[in-house]
């Protein structure tokens, strides 16, 4: 059973005592018990073997129990005995925005609704027109969540939300008397999925803004429209929606808002326990006193942060993961301009849709002194894959091109696929590369200790300088392979091995929190693109964002060394292994 397997056991579990009734203590209980889970770096199956399970944070005795339960059979008895008062297919209308556990549970006592498809009849039938708490706006509201949730799935890859924000701000920005547009929730936060679009703007007149917000090219339905908070429902290329949230705020208070509407919810309430213990208020409008006195902080984040002696938190951060502990501000923390190269594409001698001239210009055009061109190895067919000959003279062509760009290092490399017991190449051929990308691409099964044996195989080749989106997730599309990160990281810092962040945004693997713990075990990390197409180099924010969510410094990052340094990484690998 997988990490995030588990915490979606204990979040259901949580969800289905809130439908019945129990007290919120328990249920916030389990909710604290998944978030741990799913936040987790190693893989739980290990923390469980070691007995430590009950060490983790906000896993008491009888939570751990019930976890080794969950892994040991596979389900939950508490859950089981739930579930024979209450509909387990209720768990189907939390997916639809603005349906909550207790609405659930209103709709199932009194209209004995029980799954989604029940309540898309009970609504067509008009069967919700009298029940309290759910007037017409309400309805219709619901109406088109489930509408939502049929072509949407829920929740949207970083990268593609990213580009609609983009482009509903740039819009926003060109409506007279808009003098702000920022984007807050979980997008600011650089968080892998999005639920819903935040954005905040500055503006003479809200009404107008709104206004003009709700006639955007794309838009579904308008949600809401009022004087200085609108929401769509937008649909900006065939069948894909995301609901996107407008509010127009006053400068005075505009950091206030930022900060509120920027998140993440365990990172406010820690907040506004600190501001408890002062006597005073936080929330969207400012930091006041408590008795509706004096406002202490409203116009930026970082004098809200300051007026609690708390140093700014950078958004990627706010995630209650110790970063409210900081004494000061990480001055180093990765940005995208401190990265000088891209080490892991490909070209139409493989699967791409570029030349290397070409992907040579658009790395020159971003301001990069180096990348690496690393094409398929010969077991992946299906991407035209290089044979031996073939590879050979691809690394010519390589250095052919490079001689054009006087101005740009350009590495001969190759991703080169991790078999069952080998590599796809020979180590004489390996050599004869000026960079090594080694990845599994297919048979990832469940069984993690083969699958780490695999990986640590690739690393522990002389020739092999980074393990490439190591767990082989596409997110909302295939889970991640077990891994023992620990040890994948462990051996990696110990053999001169880079782990890669592969900055695809259906990849981001490694995610954040490993990220952090492989940082932690001294291994040198790399951003990639993974890049097919020229405008995929552009893909590298999507790795920034996700490192700087693990916490990862410039220190961390190889590619925000130099040239000479790149190439002394790969030097010290070989020399360490007596260069066979």
């Amino acid at each position: 059973m997988t990490n995030a397997e588990a915490a979606r056991a204990f979040d259901e579990l949580a969800d289905l005592l809130e439908i019945k009734g129990e007290d919120s203590f328990r249920v916030n209980t389990y909710r604290r018990v998944a978030r741990t889970l799913g936040d987790l770096a190693v893989e739980l199956t290990d923390v469980a073997a070691r007995g430590e399970l009950a060490a983790l944070p906000g896993i008491g005795k009888a939570s751990a129990e019930k976890i080794e339960e969950l892994l040991r059979t596979g389900k939950l008895a508490l859950r089981d005995e739930i579930t024979r008062e209450v509909p387990a297919t209720l768990l189907e209308l939390l997916q639809v925005q603005g349906l909550g556990p207790k609405k659930a549970a209103l709709l199932w006592r009194e209209r004995g609704v029980t799954s989604l498809a029940q309540l898309k009849q009970c609504i067509e039938s008009g069967g919700l027109a009298d029940l309290r708490g759910f007037g017409k706006k309400s309805i219709d509201s619901i109406r088109q969540g489930i509408s939502f949730v049929e072509s949407s799935a829920g929740r949207s890859r970083l990268g593609w939300a990213w580009g609609v924000a983009q482009r509903v701000a740039e819009a926003l920005r060109g409506i007279p008397g808009v003098t702000r547009v920022e984007p807050a929730g979980s997008l600011r936060r650089g968080c892998e999925t999005v639920g819903d679009l935040d954005l905040l703007c500055i503006a003479d007149d809200g009404a107008a803004v709104v206004d003009a917000f709700t006639r955007i090219a794309g838009v579904e339905a308008v949600l809401a429209h009022g004087p200085t908070k609108g929401s769509i429902r937008l649909t900006p290329e065939a069948g894909r929606s995301i609901q996107v949230d407008l509010r127009v705020v006053p400068a005075e208070s505009f950091g206030a808002a930022w900060q509120y509407f920027t998140g993440s919810k365990q990172h406010n309430v820690r907040l506004r326990e600190r501001a408890v213990k002062r006597g005073w208020t936080l929330n969207e409008y400012g930091l006041s006193e408590s008795d509706g006195g004096r406002v202490i902080a409203s116009r930026t984040e970082e004098e809200i942060y300051k007026a609690l002696r708390l140093p700014w938190v950078p958004p990627e951060l706010r995630e209650d993961r110790g970063e409210l502990e900081l004494t000061e501000a990480p001055t180093d923390l990765l940005t995208l301009e401190m990265i000088r190269g891209d080490l892991h594409m490909h070209t139409t001698a493989s699967d791409g849709k570029a030349t290397i001239a070409e992907m040579a210009q658009r790395a020159i055009a971003r301001g990069y002194q180096y990348i690496a061109i690393t094409d398929h190895s010969q077991s992946s067919a299906v991407a035209g894959g290089l044979k031996p000959d073939r590879l050979l003279e691809h690394i010519a062509d390589v250095r052919r091109v490079a001689r054009d760009f006087p101005q740009l290092t350009l590495l001969a490399g190759a991703e080169v696929d991790i078999l069952s017991d080998r590599l796809d190449y020979p180590d004489e051929l390996l050599a004869q590369l000026d960079w090594v990308v080694a990845s599994i691409h297919f048979g990832m099964g469940h069984d993690i200790e083969a699958n780490t044996r695999r990986a640590l195989m690739a690393i522990e080749n002389p020739y092999v300088n980074v393990l490439a989106h190591p767990t082989g997730r596409l997110i909302n599309k295939r889970e991640a392979m077990p891994l023992d990160i620990d040890a994948i990281s462990r051996a990696a810092a110990r053999t001169g091995t880079a782990l890669e962040i592969n900055a695809s945004a259906y990849r981001l693997d490694l995610r954040d929190v490993h990220a952090r713990l492989a940082r932690d075990n001294g291994a040198t990390l790399c951003i990639d693109t993974d890049a097919h197409a020229v405008e995929q180099l552009d893909q590298m924010r999507f790795g920034v964002l996700t490192a700087r969510r693990g916490w990862l410094r410039r220190q961390d990052v190889l590619n925000t060394r130099t040239i000479d340094e790149v190439r002394a990484f790969v030097a010290a690998k070989r020399a360490a292994a007596g260069g066979r």
